[in-house]
């Protein structure tokens, strides 16, 4: 059964360049929807309300608030920053819109682990590839210490991280809970697009 999380607002990003892809990322089409409006629909399983983090022209006939960078030029961290700065809900689920196969299963098991947890940062880390810092679930009280890393020129999202409290979906537990890693595959290049799709 579906359940969404009242406490909980979805932020998609959608504000990246896109160099190494050559063409905008969000616009890129796997089964018959756009890379944005699959990322869209799957955030809408866990939260009840979605906004796109980038310009507004992104949001492209979806239907949903887009917010542009509060900070332009700081990347996917200064994203965060917006995010959290507009958001009326404690906790804040953050997904980068060229994970095609993040599934709603997932999404749910990490919402539920961060309210129970209370952590300020609810992420995975998985083999090879580390934390998950896109696909992330950040309360409204890390703000300060975005803030804080940010002001001090610290782009890395995982930079505030050692100044809050942080709950971390170990590799082992994930596997237990019947997650495969191939969830965290990115789409950075036209190569690993066209895999995507035949997949």
């Amino acid at each position: 059964m579906r359940r969404r999380f009242a406490e909980l607002t979805a932020f998609v990003l959608a504000g990246g360049a896109s160099r190494r892809m050559g063409r905008p990322k969000h616009e890129l089409i796997v089964e018959g929807e756009t890379l944005l409006a699959r990322t869209v629909r799957r955030a809408l399983s866990v939260a009840r309300s979605v906004i796109i983090l980038g310009p507004p022209e992104r949001a492209g006939g979806l239907g949903f608030p887009a917010l542009p960078d509060a900070l332009p030029g700081r990347g996917p961290l200064g994203a965060i920053y917006t995010g959290l700065l507009h958001t009326r809900t404690e906790f804040n689920l953050f997904l980068a819109c060229d994970l095609p196969f993040i599934q709603p299963r997932f999404l749910r098991y990490l919402a539920a682990e961060a309210i129970a947890s209370g952590a300020d940062a609810t992420l995975a880390e998985t083999p090879g590839e580390g934390l998950q810092p896109l696909t992330a679930i950040y309360r409204r009280r890390a703000l300060p210490a975005v803030r804080r890393s940010l002001a001090h020129g610290r782009n890395k999202m995982t930079s505030f991280l050692p100044w809050v409290s942080v709950r971390v979906l170990g590799w082992p537990e994930l596997v237990r809970a019947g997650f495969p890693n191939r969830f965290f595959e990115n789409l950075n290049t036209m190569a690993e697009y066209e895999r995507a799709v035949r997949r």
